[in-house]
């Protein structure tokens, strides 16, 4: 009864692992043909339609690791206009691409009839694929009808930019006209809408129209002019600064907003708070201020006031990125005593002690990852003042754990298997100065590969647990 169980739990185990290897066997499908899609079905000559390319196995299944390259052309209309990102009417897949590849309003036929987009793998061509659409002729549809859906006629706004949006024909070429001089050039998309955000407005007055036009650059219809008021009592953002962008919590950053020149309030609003600021040059204005305690990301609102009393308000003009990381090295190491003549090395928190706070911050800069099939490679700047540096990992509990020092600006993880997968990887500089020895700024994270999950080794621990038990049962 014993022994049945036991050869019961072997066959079981031999299941999973034929099972597993069936599955994986779909992932190394054979490349058969490409099915070719064209949408929509039918259109008119010079409206935009979509291609989708899908490499696919002998049953249909879209073969994953597919990165071959492909040759794209049309028999009917070699003419036609094809995908700006092919290179001599070629493109090769990439392993994001997963297979398939949709190139959005990537063709445009330049005559009516049936025509015709044709694929074939670049080194192969017994592997082809095919899809027709029939092309309608433009110039019998005679004028087309495009209006605005915003803003209103007649509408006053308080500050110098708008979003215009519009309805034609569906994936047609749309010019915007500004003030009869700024033009932007649009496509319509499948539901014949069109959007823009027009910025630089001019006080008081601005005029708006739009064009739609055909395959040949015809002007096939057009708008009315539309008439809207800007109000902004001349007061205006140039742009605005945040010294620097990211910080940790209650770290100090400084401000530097360009504006009007001679403004008699100036100030700006994060997180509640108001910060107060002074006019240092003609229209500059700069101030500090610490970073909130809790980390998060917090819009920044402007406030403007002139000697008039005019008030101008801006909001989200930019955002301020406040972070917080909490360490959870090892307890043997942040507890065991430096030798005396050394400096105790600080408890990783995230930010900078007190008496480093003068130091270079030996920032790691130039971070890039390189995924290889046996190994991922992480790689930075070279510090000049770096004598090694620390690697450390994100734990399940949000926490850091230190993994390694080295002393290149260079770090690898082996990879095997086939099922992976990714980890946060953080990396800080050690450098040295009168002070003593001490750490200098965290990196940004970076997810690396690092390496298969457990099921086959798991698999594989319990299928010779199983065999253990037989022949040891069979001994008895």
């Amino acid at each position: 009864m014993k022994n049945r169980f036991l050869i019961g739990l072997v066959t079981l185990f031999v299941t999973i692992f034929s099972t597993f290897f069936a599955f994986n066997s779909v992932f190394a499908a054979e490349l058969d043909h490409f099915v070719v899609e064209l949408s929509p079905k039918k259109a008119k000559v010079g409206e935009a339609m979509d291609l989708t390319i899908k490499a696919v196995d002998k049953n249909g299944a879209p073969v994953t690791n597919y990165q071959g390259t492909v040759l794209i052309f049309s028999n009917t209309n070699p003419e036609a206009s094809l995908p700006i990102v092919l290179k001599d009417s070629t493109y090769t897949f990439t392993e994001s691409d997963q297979g398939v590849r949709k190139f959005e309003n990537g063709v445009k036929f330049t005559k009516p009839g049936k025509q015709d987009i044709n694929v074939f793998d670049f080194k192969d061509e017994k592997f082809t694929g095919k899809d027709e659409a029939e092309i309608s002729d433009a110039a019998g549809a005679g004028k087309q009808e495009i209006t605005f859906i915003s803003p209103e006629e007649g509408l006053t706004i308080g500050e110098p930019k708008i979003k215009v949006s519009g309805s034609t024909v569906k994936n047609h070429k749309v010019k915007l006209i500004v003030n009869k001089t700024e033009k932007y050039d649009l496509t319509s998309n499948n539901n014949g809408v069109f959007e823009k955000d027009v910025e630089n407005l001019k006080n008081g007055e601005n005029v708006f129209q739009a064009q739609v036009f055909d395959a040949d650059d015809k002007v096939i219809g057009e708008t009315n002019e539309l008439k809207i008021k800007v109000e902004t009592n001349g007061l205006f953002v140039k742009s605005l600064k945040l010294i620097p962008e990211e910080v940790f919590v209650e770290a100090p950053y400084s401000i530097e907003l360009i504006a009007n020149t001679g403004l008699k309030e100036a100030s700006v609003v994060i997180n509640d708070t108001v910060i107060t600021l002074k006019e240092s040059g003609e229209g500059v204005y700069k101030g500090n201020s610490t970073a909130p305690k809790k980390a998060g990301t917090y819009k920044v609102d402007v406030n403007l006031v002139n000697d008039m009393g005019h008030k101008f308000n801006e909001l989200g003009v930019t955002s301020l990125k406040v972070k917080e990381l909490n360490s959870s090295l090892d307890k043997e190491k942040k507890e065991e005593p430096e030798p005396k003549e050394e400096p105790k090395k600080e408890a990783f928190t995230g930010k900078m002690s007190s008496a480093s706070s003068e130091r270079d911050p030996l920032k790691i800069t130039g971070l890039k990852l390189v995924e290889l099939k046996t190994k991922s490679i992480l790689t930075w700047d070279k510090l000049q003042k770096a004598k090694s540096y620390n690697v450390y990992k994100k734990n399940a509990e949000g926490g850091l754990d230190f993994i390694t020092t080295v002393q290149e600006p260079k770090f690898e993880v082996a990879i095997q298997g086939e099922q992976v997968k990714y980890e946060d990887f953080y990396v800080r500089a050690n450098g040295e100065d009168e002070k003593g020895k001490y750490e200098g700024l965290l990196s940004d994270p970076t997810k690396i590969k690092t390496g298969p999950e457990l099921l086959i080794i798991l698999l594989v621990s319990l299928f010779f647990a199983g065999m253990y038990l037989i022949f040891k049962g069979k001994k008895a």
